[in-house]
């Protein structure tokens, strides 16, 4: 983005960065609470129980969409990712909390189920705004006749 010209995509792609940079304080937080222990050991931080494999799994997400929210395709490629992602994550950790709570490698409960259904929702939202955007066209160039 080029911060001398104001582009309409730009509020959804700085959107996009803030949320990256909140899984990745959200990541960065859990790593720290759980003080890199085994996945038998989950640590509370404020409602969600992030074991390590969780909070690097936000970490990364979030880091991606930090390095991606700069350039439109990337963006929209990244909120379709979260989008799509987000739902598979709610339904699978849904439906595995309900067998036994420790089956599934990120030990999903009912707030990061929840969690994961919000990013969902989160990524729609960036996605339809930045695909609601009409996008620059070229001017078009006179062929002259012969």
């Amino acid at each position: 983005m080029d911060p001398r010209r104001w582009s309409p995509t730009a509020g959804w792609q700085l959107l996009l960065a803030a949320q990256g940079l909140l899984l990745v304080v959200l990541g960065l937080l859990g790593l720290a609470n759980g003080g890199w222990r085994a996945s038998g050991d989950v640590a509370v931080l404020v409602v969600f129980q992030l074991n390590t494999a969780h909070s690097l799994l936000l970490l990364a997400f979030g880091a991606v969409e930090v390095l991606a929210a700069p350039w439109r395709r990337t963006a929209v490629l990244c909120a379709t990712v979260q989008m799509v992602g987000g739902l598979m994550l709610f339904v699978y950790g849904t439906a595995e909390s309900t067998l036994d709570s420790g089956r599934t490698p990120f030990l999903l409960g009912p707030a990061e189920n929840f969690l994961h259904a919000g990013l969902a929702v989160v990524g729609f939202v960036i996605l339809c705004g930045l695909e609601s955007v009409p996008r620059p066209t070229r001017p078009r160039r006179m062929v002259p006749r012969h």
